[in-house]
């Protein structure tokens, strides 16, 4: 069984909501065809198709991938450029229908909340009420309008998922830098990597996983670039007097306090993955329906010569553990 969870989708009622609610803050959907654009500003436009919001297209595809069991989560630019009141109402929308989706499909489809973190106590209460509908995760932006996850304001949010035991998928977005990244994806292709390598080092040197030991972390495309910036951060911790002593381990340990999905689109950049984060660290995802997913990511692991009980362990048996699957 192949469980995959990092994936994107967008129900239906959501995108009307989105039209109809998200036009005055600079959010958009266009019908053209069978496909949609969507944008929110000040994003570039995404466009999507049929296998994005409708269920029976995402059950067909799942066939085609090879994907027995996948998470359905939203996608940036998130819900962060609403007003609160708006964001609260589009994150339960979108919380109600991929709840419902993962209900009457228990087999094939898990649901990952969006949260309104522009409001930390409103993010709190739909956290709760997300998990209460079936949620098996809270999925957020590595920063919300640039103030980063280590920032105090954001401390209820852990607090509540260590509380609910709901893991945080943590997904790159207005990264840092990205003015100076418009040409040639370099937004997606070098931005996304080194933005998760900056929330996790934040998150790190702040303190975060340290007060909260119990905090299920997950970072998005492989950890980003932090598994191959580790050792330079332990540098600093051994060199630098603004860093020694304010964390109790070398940042690299803390490789094995979190977890990364497998999109790394390569046999030797997973393997390194796998060897500093270990197999049991390791989830597999996909990033599909879009154009940079991994299209191949069973194939990849079956390349790198792990043991059976490893390659179980990352296509499956970490995410049932982690998401209470078991069963």
């Amino acid at each position: 069984m192949v469980v995959d969870v990092h994936s994107h989708f967008f129900p239906d009622r959501f995108l009307r909501a989105l039209e109809r609610e998200g036009a005055s803050h600079g959010a958009h959907v266009e019908v053209r065809g069978t496909e949609r654009i969507v944008w929110s500003s000040p994003r570039q436009p995404s466009r999507i198709g049929p296998v994005f919001w409708d269920v029976p297209e995402r059950l067909a595809a799942l066939d085609r991938w090879g994907i027995a069991v996948q998470a359905l989560s939203l996608s940036p630019p998130m819900l962060y450029w609403a007003p609160p009141a708006l964001g609260r109402e589009l994150a339960a929308v979108f919380n109600e229908e991929v709840a419902a989706v993962s209900r009457a499909y228990p087999g094939q489809f898990i649901a990952f909340a969006t949260l309104p973190l522009q409001d930390v106590e409103g993010a709190v209460a739909e956290a709760e009420r997300a998990a209460r509908a079936g949620c098996r995760a809270l999925y957020v932006g590595t920063n919300v309008n640039g103030r980063y996850l280590d920032d105090p304001s954001f401390a209820p949010l852990w607090d509540c998922a260590v509380r609910l035991r709901l893991p945080v998928f943590t997904h790159p977005l207005n990264n840092a830098g990205e003015e100076r990244m418009s040409e040639w994806h370099l937004g997606n292709s070098v931005g996304n990597p080194g933005e998760t390598a900056l929330a996790a080092a934040r998150l790190i040197l702040a303190g975060v996983l340290d007060r909260h030991p119990d905090l299920q972390l997950v970072l998005a495309h492989g950890a980003g670039s932090f598994p191959f910036i580790a050792a330079r951060l332990d540098h600093t911790f051994t060199a630098r007097p603004e860093v020694k002593g304010v964390i109790p381990q070398p940042p690299s340990a803390y490789l094995r306090r979190v977890y990364a999905d497998s999109i790394t689109h390569g046999d030797r950049q997973l393997a390194f993955l796998i060897e500093a984060a270990g197999a049991d660290r390791v989830l597999l995802g996909t990033d599909l329906p879009y154009d940079m997913a991994d299209p191949e990511p069973m194939a990849r692991l079956g390349r790198l010569g792990l043991t059976e009980a490893a390659v179980r362990a990352i296509s499956s048996h970490n995410a049932a553990r982690l998401l209470g699957l078991e069963a």
